[in-house]
């Protein structure tokens, strides 16, 4: 065989090895898992401001004001540093202007509020509820010293990634005091994994408690998210991944422990407590789905990356010709002007069928990519 033949060798062969590297990872990453994407969400708003609380310096009042999604919105809360942690301290009646959650959305059923680092890092610091229509006292915790803060629409209480849906944030001081808190400069971002949730406003949901309508819809939610979207069952698939579908599924047995003990009576407090763990739980597996916590999607392209080198090495190991015959669409590549043969029991397909736009077939542009990387070798050969 000649050095021209040698080339051709060479070029088919890593044309194999391209087309099936992409036609293993569409299969073994369908679209749904592919689809988690840290998300930066940059706020732009007027007066927006990063406060340093000084340290052991007794408690300064923060205001924070609506958004356009909650206009008349408003709230005056006391910020303490203390030995460890800093405390946040929002007194009844000192919030106003926040409508219904649900008015934001259908998957919006509560209020999250957020101490947001210097590095966009979003830490939830718990659930704004209210009592009829007036909002209950909360009395919370940050390890962080530095920070701004946020009040976000959410589907339940126990989410680990904010919304996109701000309705409330921090804003620069107007009070001059010895306690008063050092402003930061710097732009106000955070991260997450959560920006897509439905806006069309939802439905009048009876007098179904809350915490209810939370763990319904934390379920729905991770049932619809990474890895478990797909039916797995069968496969022997990594240990996080277990975990993370056993935390779906005590999600799914507390969300039933609390729809029974509603059925039975609506006003016993097991229901809200077996919704909330359901909530919960449900919401640490959608986190896990995700990759906004833990390593499951880490672990899971490593393991399929072993997966692919293995079978790229048992390409590489067989014959040239035996390559070709494994892998038909390599094969029809490295011979164009052939027409290959249906399978055997099988009826040609009509001329008329139109085949998939090139944007949506990765395994095609991986092809083209590997015969141009065949040519540009071929002519650099050449040239030497």
């Amino acid at each position: 065989m000649g050095r021209f033949g040698r080339i051709q060798t060479a070029a088919a062969a890593a044309l194999v090895a391209v087309v099936s590297i992409a036609l293993v990872f569409a299969e073994r990453y369908p679209a749904a898992e592919r689809s988690a994407q840290l998300r930066v969400i940059e706020f732009n708003e007027p007066d927006g401001q990063i406060l340093s609380y000084r340290h052991l310096a007794g408690s300064t009042e923060v205001r924070m004001r609506g958004t356009e999604l909650a206009p008349q919105a408003n709230l005056h809360l006391k910020i303490g540093s203390r030995p460890g942690f800093v405390e946040l301290d929002i007194n009844r009646g000192q919030i106003n202007g926040l409508v219904p959650a649900p008015h934001l959305g259908k998957d919006f059923l509560t209020y999250v509020l957020w101490a947001v680092s210097v590095d966009g890092h979003a830490a939830n610091l718990g659930e704004i509820t209210f009592n009829g229509a007036s909002p209950v006292s909360i009395n919370v915790t940050t390890p962080y010293q530095t920070f701004w803060l946020m009040i976000t629409a959410e589907p339940s209480y126990a989410v680990v990634d904010p919304s996109s849906s701000v309705v409330m944030y921090s804003v620069k001081q107007d009070l001059v005091t010895d306690n008063r808190a050092l402003p930061i400069q710097g732009d106000l971002f955070y991260f997450t994994h959560y920006a897509n949730y439905e806006s069309a406003p939802g439905a009048a949901t009876g007098n179904v408690p809350n915490q209810l309508l939370q763990a319904r819809k934390a379920v729905e939610l991770a049932s619809k998210s990474g890895v478990l979207v797909a039916d797995r069952s069968g496969s022997a698939g990594l240990k996080e991944e277990a975990y993370t579908r056993e935390a779906l599924s005590q999600a799914m047995t507390f969300l039933d422990r609390a729809e029974d003990a509603y059925r039975k009576n609506p006003k016993d407090q097991e229901v809200v407590q077996f919704a909330r763990t359901a909530a919960q739980s449900a919401e640490n597996a959608r986190a896990l789905a995700l990759g906004a916590v833990g390593g499951l999607l880490v672990h899971q392209l490593e393991n399929e990356v072993a997966n692919l080198r293995n079978e790229l090495a048992r390409l590489r190991a067989s014959p040239p010709e035996e390559r070709l015959k494994s892998d038909p669409a390599a094969h029809a590549a490295a011979n164009p002007g052939a027409a290959t043969p249906p399978p055997m029991g099988a009826s040609p397909l009509p001329i008329a069928v139109a085949a998939p736009p090139l944007v949506k077939q990765p395994a095609v542009w991986f092809a083209v990519v590997g015969w141009v990387l065949a040519v540009v070798l071929l002519f650099r050969r050449r040239s030497l």
